[in-house]
């Protein structure tokens, strides 16, 4: 089952920089993606922006989607991935995130 994403933010995945996710495909792959960038966005008091920028093998390639991430620190999630682009080190990919920031008790 897949955990929630409200703790984590733009702090908590840079300080994840250059370690690895794994993506489990559906199909019984599991992939494993390094997280090479983290990319704060224009953020207000009210809404969250920021944009997680992974490398991963160069096949296969995978599909526009949401995916159910697992990471050892942080646990497992679900992320809509997006295919960007491709270097010869592999296929980069996106998430981003744009949400409401939660209310401080």
């Amino acid at each position: 089952m897949a955990g929630t994403l409200d703790n984590l933010n733009c702090k908590v995945f840079a300080e994840h920089l250059h370690t690895h996710f794994k993506i489990h495909t559906g199909d019984g792959t599991t992939l494993l993606l390094e997280l090479i960038a983290v990319r704060e966005g224009e953020s207000s008091p009210k809404i969250e922006m920021f944009a997680l920028t992974f490398l991963g093998p160069q096949t296969p390639r995978l599909d526009q989607k949401i995916y159910p991430f697992e990471h050892d620190k942080l646990g497992t999630f679900n992320l809509f991935l997006t295919a960007i682009g491709a270097d010869p080190a592999g296929i980069l990919y996106e998430v981003v995130f744009n949400r409401f920031r939660k209310p401080r008790a």
